[in-house]
């Protein structure tokens, strides 16, 4: 539901995606699955309760980060802070992921093996895209694709961008580790990992306690990869991350930082008011 709000521009975006978060992940979830009727009505009713209590606990804690983040930008930033925003908004999320996981075992516990061989070839189809976009092309051309992807991302939030802050893009992506087949064998893993969660709490759906130890044993393994050397990998892409972001917003203009602050104090104050604050 974060996700859907903040790569939405704009504050009657955020608003409208927002309020229909519980709709858009119930047709993801529905795609993957194809869930019966009584399935999607228990789906639809869980996640509205999801959605209030996210609207109540977690969006003032949302626009409290927020508030920090705002005092932080109109001045350089270190790769320490943005690390220490990074491991806040992971926490949220952790809140988040710990709300939903009863109710994620619920709706595990009543998928047939029909339904997890439809999520199994959905997976597939979205790996085949994910090759075209970010394996299967050239080193230059995958350059000038994520070049044009952090560009985007980075005017939706600075505005337009002169040829010093391009030029540290493009510096950060040259030095990056960043290595797609490395993380493409870690997505097969999760999904991998997944399905075969989804079959062990399939063979015993009543072993409620089980079950959860189940979900949350893959959850735990989706955030830390039991391969060694991905730790290194994934924690290596957060520290260049953080840096990287650090350097960028170093090369901004005063009135560049300033344009980011109001983006930030937009969000805030549209997460007060879904929050009905």
């Amino acid at each position: 539901m974060l996700a859907c709000v903040l790569l939405i521009q704009g504050c009657s975006a955020v608003k409208l995606a927002y309020n229909q978060a519980p709709q858009l992940v119930y047709w993801r979830l529905n795609n993957y699955f194809n869930l019966t009727d009584t399935q999607a009505n228990r789906l639809r009713s869980e996640l509205g309760d999801l959605h209030q209590w996210h609207r109540d606990q977690m969006l003032p804690q949302h626009a409290a980060l927020l508030q920090q983040v705002q005092q932080q930008l109109a001045a350089d930033i270190t790769a320490d802070q943005a690390c220490r925003v990074y491991a806040d908004v992971r926490a949220q999320i952790g809140q988040l992921i710990a709300q939903a996981e009863p109710r994620l075992v619920v709706l595990a516990s009543q998928l047939t093996e029909s339904q997890i061989r439809n999520f199994e070839k959905q997976q597939t189809d979205s790996n085949a895209d994910w090759r075209r976009e970010w394996l299967d092309v050239p080193a230059d051309k995958l350059a000038a694709h994520r070049f044009k992807l952090l560009l985007s991302r980075a005017e939706g939030f600075y505005g337009a961008l002169q040829d010093p802050q391009k030029a540290a893009l493009r510096s950060f992506i040259a030095e990056s580790t960043f290595d797609p087949q490395r993380s493409y064998a870690e997505r097969l893993r999760r999904q991998s990992d997944l399905a075969q969660v989804l079959r062990q709490i399939a063979s015993d759906p009543a072993n409620t306690e089980r079950n959860r130890s189940l979900l949350r044993g893959y959850m735990e393994r989706f955030n830390t990869s039991p391969d060694p050397a991905y730790q290194r990998y994934a924690l290596q892409l957060v520290e260049e991350g953080c840096a990287g972001f650090a350097v960028v917003h170093r090369a901004m203009t005063p009135a560049q930082r300033m344009k980011a602050v109001q983006s930030v104090k937009g969000y805030e104050q549209d997460f007060w008011v879904l929050a009905g604050r």
